[in-house]
């Protein structure tokens, strides 16, 4: 489909805004086809035809309008309760709720009205996103990457989707610290809208950004799926505008986890607020085109020596030291051997996967080190399932941080994961039992809950993704991009 060395240097460029004179991603796809840097492909010109229509609206959009009158909405509705609250601290009798048997008779006075009328909300026209689903190495990140660099508005921002959870994840903590710290622990009972903290994130999110752009849109976490209702029925409140990318149509999402019925109401308002589109093309550009390329995935007998010369030169002559970076909820993570300045930082698979590290830990390697060394790759299926899922990751913050790798392991890419076709540790049909409907998750036969089943599931998903990305981020082509950044 395409030249990766090309497209990516071309990606690179139009994020500094050199291919400004191209007025459209269809226009900007159709040079690159005629210049030879990505061969013709229907699917991806369909694709490009409905950001293309997308970008057009979303041209000067800006969503402060709405985030404004909400916002003083807000204000005014915060003010009411503290004079709401003065009152009742004020009242003698136990004030009750009105129209209740044992409601004083206070001459028909009831609860309040509020002291304050709010203009009707602004007609304000928000555009429906996008959510393109395909298989991988497809092409849907290369669009995702040129719809952004062309969309003419500022407050945009383009994030992997677990990066993003995480992120919210880290915000809802902080404010319910600072909540804590400055009303004590009685506050906490508060459950009214205006100081839930998932919605209070959502709207900060929304005052920062327009355009939301996430890369590799699934939901595989309980903690995940129970939080996105509230957190997108804000955003998309407040005018936010989300184009995604995924594997799996979003019907599909979350499908089999615990306590699903929870999250069924997010792919409503998915698929309310974004046009649903599928990239038909079937073929693994990514494979196909680093085939034959010299490959910096070395496996066999001979892989460990492959592994130690190439971080001998990469060292050129410096001595190699210990870092320790910093993750972020005051963990840190150590790297045993690395570059001084940063270069490359080398790891053993069990230090990365079969310990209790996660995405921030891989995110901070990924902004120190240029380049990344794994070792000792064991193949993996579905009985390795956390690890299965760690490495996953791992490769999937390597990739948006555009690092080089460089692995070692006894199978090659392409053969290095076993799906659950091939594992007899999962059963072919989930079995449902007795409790899993009031979302209690109850054990299968062979061991696992319900939810860990399910969980598992989404990787065979998973494991495409990453064979593909690995045979990319090994390539010579790959290497030559990154390490000209």
């Amino acid at each position: 489909m395409y030249s990766m060395y090309r497209t990516c240097q071309w990606i690179a460029h139009a994020r500094m805004n050199r291919f400004r004179t191209f007025s459209s991603v269809s226009e900007v796809i159709g040079q690159l086809v005629e210049t030879g840097q990505l061969h013709g492909d229907v699917a991806q010109e369909q694709a490009a035809r409905r950001l293309t229509r997308l970008e057009g609206a979303l041209n000067s959009y800006d969503n402060n309008q709405l985030v404004d009158y909400f916002g003083e909405r807000d204000r005014l509705e915060s003010l009411d309760a503290l004079r709401r609250k003065s009152l009742a601290q004020k009242e003698t009798p136990i004030a009750t709720v009105s129209g209740s048997d044992n409601a004083s008779d206070d001459g028909g006075k009831g609860v309040e009205e509020p002291e304050f009328e709010l203009p009707p909300p602004p007609n304000f026209k928000i555009p429906r996103g996008l959510y393109i689903f395909g298989e991988v190495g497809t092409g849907k990140s290369m669009l995702m990457d040129t719809f952004f660099a062309q969309i003419p508005i500022s407050k945009k921002r383009r994030v992997h989707f677990h990066a993003f959870l995480q992120e919210v994840h880290q915000r809802i903590h902080n404010l319910k610290q600072q909540d804590l710290k400055s009303k004590g622990r009685d506050f906490h009972i508060d459950t009214s809208a205006l100081n839930n903290p998932i919605i209070r994130v959502a709207k900060q999110l929304a005052s920062e950004v327009s355009v939301l752009c996430f890369d590799e849109l699934q939901v595989t976490d309980v903690a995940d799926a129970l939080i996105l209702k509230q957190l997108f029925s804000t955003l998309f409140q407040y005018g936010t505008v989300v184009v995604a990318t995924s594997n799996r149509p979003p019907t599909d999402l979350y499908e089999g986890g615990i306590n699903r019925s929870y999250f069924l109401p997010f792919i409503d308002l998915l698929e309310h607020h974004c046009i649903v589109h599928q990239l038909k093309s079937s073929l693994d550009y990514r494979k196909l085109l680093s085939k034959d390329m010299d490959s910096f995935f070395f496996v066999g007998s001979e892989s460990a020596e492959q592994l130690d010369d190439s971080f001998t030169r990469l060292l050129d002559g410096e001595t190699e030291t210990q870092m320790t970076l910093d993750v972020g909820f005051q963990r840190s993570l150590v790297v045993e051997r690395a570059h001084p300045d940063g270069l490359v930082g080398r790891f053993k698979f069990e230090e990365l996967c079969r310990r209790d590290v996660g995405a921030a830990d891989y995110r901070a390697a990924a902004q120190r080190f240029r380049v990344v060394m794994v070792e000792d790759i064991p193949r993996l299926n579905l009985r390795q399932h956390n690890e299965a899922r760690r490495f996953i990751t791992l490769i999937d913050e390597l990739y948006e941080h555009r690092c080089a790798l460089i692995c070692s392991a006894q199978h090659s890419s392409e053969d290095l994961f076993v799906n659950s076709h091939d594992d007899s540790s999962v059963p072919s049909a989930l079995e449902l039992k007795v409790g899993e409907a009031f979302g209690i998750d109850v054990a299968q036969s062979t061991g696992k809950t319900f939810g860990e089943l399910a969980s598992v599931r989404e990787l065979s998903f998973a494991f495409q993704r990453a064979s593909s990305r690995l045979s990319e981020m090994c390539s010579s082509k790959w290497w030559d991009q990154a390490l000209s950044r």
